[in-house]
């Protein structure tokens, strides 16, 4: 139950780092750049830890090793781009179809997905069956977020193009975890593994905001408030967890207990700390209650038959 607490935590942290960067894109009206930044404040931690810390100093030396020996293929090693991918979709999908529809969207993506990776066993921890039990799991925590987002929905705009790229960036989310865990087999260092991930994701980042700069877009003045720059450090906690845990759920628990903690971060963040125009509604309250207790009960499930066999 460690892992699984762990995924719900850092799934919580994500919920606080949406904050953090939304209100950092709003300062600065330019999504994509809010999101390198983020990856920026984010890989400054992780560079101090590698060049002071010697083990992850050797982690990133593994890595390196084994994409020389090719015993860690290249493709293995790209999975922080899908990070920066999902932002720089976010960033401009978000404003078309509205925070609802994209948050079903990427669940959805997360969650079909995931159970391909398993499948075909393509994450550390190996093959995982299509249960009857993990596919009923998965529809029910789609439903849940579904009734969580609700009011939300109601006031979203559904066109195809954006809905579909939301879909697609859930997809690729599960594989770069799957990724991350198998690059972390070779590097055994979970903030070496986040090295390259930050790596990845901000050189995706870069051409995008080169892009969106080219086609007129513009960066305005840059926040003083120190608070609107820990997106970036939330998000070395979460892929160094996620690399970490994977190994040991499999793609489909580890999304389906993220996404748990994800509403349940929101929920809390709506009480303690509400942000304009938002509060806590009975939809949230359900959906998140609905999540939470469907991937708490599938994986009691889970264990009770394992000691069984």
């Amino acid at each position: 139950m460690l892992f699984a607490a762990l995924a719900t935590i850092v799934g919580a942290l994500t919920a606080v780092q949406s904050r953090l960067n939304g209100q950092l894109s709003t300062d600065i009206h330019n999504g994509i750049a809010a999101a390198l930044i983020s990856f920026g404040t984010g890989w400054i931690f992780v560079i101090a830890f590698c060049i002071f810390n010697g083990p992850d100093r050797r982690g990133l030396g593994n890595i390196w090793k084994g994409l020389r020996q090719r015993t860690l293929k290249p493709w293995e090693v790209i999975g922080g781009m899908g990070g920066g991918f999902f932002v720089a979709i976010q960033s401009s999908v978000v404003p078309t179809i509205g925070v609802a529809i994209f948050t079903i969207c990427t669940v959805g993506g997360q969650t079909v997905s995931s159970m391909v990776v398993d499948f075909f066993g393509i994450s550390p921890s190996g093959k995982h069956r299509v249960t009857l039990l993990r596919g009923i799991t998965a529809l029910v925590t789609l439903l849940s977020v579904t009734i969580a987002v609700f009011p939300q929905l109601r006031s979203s705009t559904f066109k195809v193009a954006p809905i579909i790229l939301a879909i697609t960036v859930g997809i690729v989310i599960a594989f770069q975890q799957a990724l991350n865990g198998r690059m972390n087999g070779t590097s055994m260092r979970p903030l070496a593994t986040t090295f390259v991930n930050f790596l990845m994701g901000a050189f995706v980042l870069t051409i995008a905001l080169i892009v969106n700069l080219a086609r007129g877009g513009s960066i305005g003045h840059l926040p003083h408030g120190l608070i609107v720059y820990l997106g970036g450090p939330i998000g070395v906690v979460f892929i160094a967890v996620s690399a970490y845990t994977v190994k040991h759920l499999g793609i489909l628990n580890f999304i389906l207990f993220s996404v748990t903690g994800q509403l349940i971060g929101a929920l809390l963040l709506d009480w303690l700390s509400p942000a304009a125009h938002t509060k806590v509604s009975s939809y949230l309250v359900t959906g998140t209650a609905m999540t939470l207790i469907a991937v708490v009960s599938s994986r009691l499930i889970d264990l009770r038959k394992r000691v069984t066999v």
